[in-house]
């Protein structure tokens, strides 16, 4: 049961609701995970414990990290509404990718998407969006080239450009703007 252990303790690091919830009704790591009565009563100490917060904390601010700094003017553009986007972001996409220009644009994908499900965002948040996304997609075509030629990556790239990269399908660059 340690598999779930560690799998719980990642899944209330990353979501300071969960931890919440937990704190409130310890039953619901039952309820989730298949954990020993030792597993369970550490994890229980471990969401009421203060340095969770600060646990929480860091864990956002590395998942933030690559969308403020490959898309700043996009992240200053959304404002006051930036926090409810990434929390939504984070809640359809719980776990992080490490490469920089992967998470970010999925990231812009997400967001794009909601602009054109007609989500309402600052005026300029469209222009800026579709500036620094188009940046990102080259950095991140770029970044696959350079894995490709040393042999450490092992897709076809036409997947790449599919956003196969990261377990989802979206839809292609070229299909997405001949919309």
């Amino acid at each position: 049961m340690l598999v779930e252990f560690q799998q719980a303790l990642a899944d209330l690091t990353a979501s300071p609701e969960l931890c919440i919830q937990a704190r409130r009704d310890p039953s619901v790591l039952h309820e989730r995970y298949k954990l020993t009565e030792r597993e369970w009563h550490r994890l229980v100490g471990i969401v009421r414990h203060p340095g969770m917060a600060c646990a929480c904390i860091i864990y956002r601010a590395n998942r933030l990290a690559p969308l403020a700094m490959n898309i700043p003017k996009t992240c200053r553009a959304l404002g006051k509404e930036l926090r409810a986007v990434v929390s939504e972001y984070w809640a359809v996409f719980p776990e992080g990718n490490v490469h920089f220009f992967i998470e970010t644009d999925r990231f812009c994908r997400f967001l794009k998407e909601k602009l054109a499900e007609g989500g309402s965002f600052p005026d300029e948040v469209a222009s800026e969006l579709e500036r620094e996304a188009a940046i990102v997609a080259d950095a991140l075509r770029e970044s696959e080239t350079e894995l490709l030629r040393y042999g450490a990556l092992q897709i076809r790239p036409s997947n790449f450009a599919l956003g196969e990269h990261d377990g989802r399908s979206w839809p292609s660059r070229t299909s997405a703007s001949s919309s």
